[in-house]
């Protein structure tokens, strides 16, 4: 399997945004599958890949091949290649497309302050769009208030939750601005109205089902059961 097989579709937001409602209204798209979170795991695999071509350039494309020299071996490495097999990895062993899927991804909800820094969150956005064939960001956002007093954030200090997502929402919108691969969606608006959905879809290529998308909307998911917020469809 080779990761530029296929095109992909992030899903970039927090918890209780109403990204697994975003997520069902992707994956009723022909040929797309878009898997559930996984704690960060490309994120981590950008921040390694980012350090093996900071050491390559360390070693100034030297092979520094005395054993005593702190950077031993640093001018062999191969970042492309090493960058190309965690990619390959990550496609067939995390997102594992099933058969008939053309667009692969997944939604994530863990990019604030606490997770990234600034900096490191648009070097991440860059590398989802340049690393990965005809790739497309969703940034799904939500009222701030009902974020916060929705499911496990209402245990928790409303201030600092309300922080964490402002500073989500400012990411979002500042790299969605600076890229005309991304969108910015907000919960509020395409639950009220689902002709956003038709705008959504219209941006990634896609006819609208109208049918189709109303039967989402009407359907509960299973684990918002019993939380606070919309009680059809639970946010996630």
């Amino acid at each position: 399997m080779n990761y530029k097989d296929y095109s992909y579709l992030f899903i970039v937001t927090y918890g209780r945004s109403g990204s697994t409602l975003m997520q069902s209204l992707l994956n009723s798209l022909d040929g797309v599958q878009i898997r559930g979170e996984n704690y960060n795991a490309l994120f981590h695999l950008h921040q390694t890949i980012r350090t093996v071509n900071k050491t390559k350039r360390l070693s100034r494309n030297r092979r520094i091949s005395n054993p005593d020299e702190p950077w031993y071996g640093a001018g062999d490495l191969q970042p492309l290649l090493y960058r190309n097999t965690l990619l390959n990895a990550f496609v067939s062993h995390v997102l594992r497309p099933d058969d008939g899927k053309t667009v692969l991804g997944f939604k994530e909800i863990r990019h604030a302050p606490t997770s990234m820094t600034n900096f490191q969150f648009t070097t991440y956005m860059d590398f989802l769009l340049e690393s990965f064939p005809d790739a497309k960001i969703v940034f799904n956002t939500r009222n701030v208030e009902d974020v916060a007093k929705s499911g496990w954030f209402a245990r928790q200090d409303p201030k600092k939750t309300k922080a964490k997502i402002r500073a989500c929402d400012d990411r979002f919108a500042r790299y969605d601005a600076s890229s005309d691969r991304t969108i910015l969606m907000h919960y509020d608006d395409y639950v009220a109205d689902h002709s956003k959905i038709a705008e959504l879809f219209a941006f990634l290529g896609y006819d609208y089902d109208e049918e189709a998308v109303a039967s989402i909307f009407s359907k509960p998911l299973e684990h918002a059961k019993g939380l606070p917020g919309p009680a059809n469809p639970g946010p996630s």
